[in-house]
């Protein structure tokens, strides 16, 4: 399903990945079930984090180890601002489907970088690489993104899916008519092969909670 180059085992020889697959096809989604879920997973992340302090939390795990490497390109971890936005802000996970709230709320929960795509839009095989600098493809949010060198994203035979410091694309977005969705979790070195599997079942638990005709198929962590 996936190819990784030699380039991401010689610079990340330990970093873990994972995938799930789920068929929406014949799931009816409960607002309501999902709604409610929401809140209770966000008051408890909001009970786990009622002392917030930043310094402390980024020298977490496993935040910690995103905000090493995001630190290296002089940039911030985008799950630690989602966290922030719910703590500090008291924002919620917006009702966009619960294909994508799932993921938003286990990105919260987890702190773990996962990218969600339409699986009928991909084409080919999977690759997962690290960029030379100057890749580009179109983001989720419409807009030409440039990847900077060193940067781990992943591709298909048509293009660009996601990456690290950039996000998800555009063509493989997660929309209304999505019948089949990949999640791709991206754990870079220090991030464990247990955490990746416990964050694909938190997802899985969400989306049978509020869609229990939901088929989960792939899940693999490499």
């Amino acid at each position: 399903m996936i190819k990784i180059s030699p380039a991401v085992k010689e610079i990340y020889p330990d970093a873990m990945f994972g995938i799930m697959t789920a068929n929406m096809s014949n799931a009816s989604a409960s607002r309501s079930q999902m709604d409610t879920l929401k809140k209770v997973e966000i008051d408890r992340i909001k009970t786990k984090y009622k002392e917030y302090d930043r310094k402390v939390i980024i020298n977490s795990e496993p935040i910690c180890h995103y905000v090493t490497h995001y630190k290296k390109f002089k940039k911030t971890y985008p799950v630690l601002l989602q966290l922030e936005s719910i703590l500090l802000k008291d924002k919620g996970i917006p009702s966009v489907g619960i294909s994508v709230e799932a993921m938003f709320l286990a990105e919260v929960k987890n702190l773990l970088l996962t990218g969600g795509h339409d699986l009928n839009q991909i084409g080919g095989y999977l690759t997962l690489d690290i960029a030379v600098g100057g890749e580009n493809y179109l983001s989720i949010s419409g807009k030409q993104q440039q990847l900077t060198k060193g940067d781990l994203y992943l591709s298909d035979d048509r293009g660009i899916l996601s990456s690290v410091l950039n996000g998800p694309d555009y063509r493989t977005r997660i929309t209304d008519t999505t019948q089949n969705v990949l999640y791709f979790v991206y754990g870079v070195d220090g991030i464990t092969g247990e955490q990746i599997r416990k964050h694909l079942e938190n997802i899985r638990y969400y989306l049978l909670t509020a869609s229990p005709n939901v088929n989960i198929q792939t899940v693999e962590v490499f």
